[in-house]
């Protein structure tokens, strides 16, 4: 069994959650943030050293033994042993209860938050799953569950501007980008970054545009540069709506699309269509559908070219069959 770290205290003893203040400087904060992770090291662990956890957290001996006094001053019962084998541990009364998570519900967190770590740079997120693996040390790894969030994230220069990205959201620094549009026109913006979106296999950056004077957002595969400027931004209030909280296909924009598919595309449908949608012929499969006709429903048809037959609306039949003969006089004008 699995669990999170529950410090029991007396009566007597002060929360060291007590002693955060919402609105200290960014100083205090990451003091309270070292704080927390080094008690979560002290509960995992018998003993520990100054030298060890100084180590770790990237600062002087001296502030650890000046972390571990303002531990003690909270009703942390820590004590320590000097000598060569000596450093800082817990008392007894401070134990890890292992009721929370079972063995199994703990390899599918952590398997989770390793993916989400390696492909979206996040300062929480590598916090969490650095304490998370701390507390469950003896973690298996069974190949019960692969996660595999967005395959497509390989490429080591959006995964760059992903790094660069978050840690000026992080800092609320302003940053200046190069971005394509959808007709490959370069401009130079300046964003205010407040969010990173990961949707389907693709990652967006949402912020306040300077340029646009509004709220925007901007397809990571279309940054070919982001530059952290020295110049700091105010956050102000998102709009309510946000755009991947709304879609085009909302039910007044959808039309009744009827397909007639050759069974060949049998194994290839259920990848394009819900299973409720199709009916299943001896010699075809029928296909209804409620959809935008939009440029993604064009380029899904003339995938499927020459395999579908287009029933309603007429309209789309239209469109497909011009879709088709632009395509043949382009290809077939430079064969002759």
């Amino acid at each position: 069994m699995f669990a999170r770290a529950r410090i029991r205290q007396t009566p007597n003893e002060v929360s060291l959650a007590n002693h955060y203040v919402p609105n200290k400087e960014r100083g205090e904060a990451m003091k309270i943030d070292r704080l927390l992770g080094i008690l979560m090291q002290l509960i995992s662990k018998k003993k520990v050293t100054a030298k060890e956890l100084a180590d770790h957290f990237e600062v002087s001996v001296r502030t650890i033994q000046r972390d571990m006094d303002t531990l003690n001053r909270a009703g942390v019962p820590l004590y320590a042993d000097v000598g060569k084998h000596g450093g800082y541990a817990l008392l007894d009364n401070y134990k890890l209860d292992k009721s929370f998570l079972s063995r199994s519900e703990a390899n599918i967190l952590i398997k989770f938050l390793e993916n989400i770590n390696s492909i979206g740079p996040s300062k929480e997120i590598s916090s969490l799953y650095k304490k998370f693996q701390i507390t469950n040390h003896d973690f298996e790894d069974e190949e019960k569950l692969i996660i595999e969030l967005n395959p497509l994230i390989s490429s080591g220069f959006i995964k760059e501007n992903l790094s660069r990205l978050s840690s000026a959201r992080d800092s609320q620094s302003k940053v200046g980008i190069k971005y394509y549009d959808v007709n490959l026109k370069e401009t130079y913006r300046v964003i205010n970054p407040y969010i990173l979106l990961m949707s389907g296999t693709k990652w967006y950056v949402y912020g306040y545009c300077e340029l646009r004077k509004d709220f925007r957002m901007f397809k990571l595969s279309r940054i070919t540069s982001v530059e952290i400027l020295e110049e700091k931004f105010d956050k102000i209030k998102l709009p309510e709506v946000k755009p991947w909280e709304t879609s085009g296909d909302s039910p007044e924009n959808q039309e009744k699309i009827i397909l007639k598919l050759d069974t060949c595309l049998l194994g290839k449908i259920a990848d394009i269509f819900p299973y409720h949608c199709c009916d299943i012929r001896e010699d075809h499969i029928l296909i209804t559908v409620y959809s935008v006709l939009d440029e993604w429903f064009y380029s899904m048809l003339l995938s499927l070219t020459p395999y579908v037959e287009i029933l309603e609306p007429v309209r789309l039949k239209k469109g497909y069959i011009e879709k088709l003969k632009g395509g043949i006089e382009k290809n077939y004008s430079t064969t002759t």
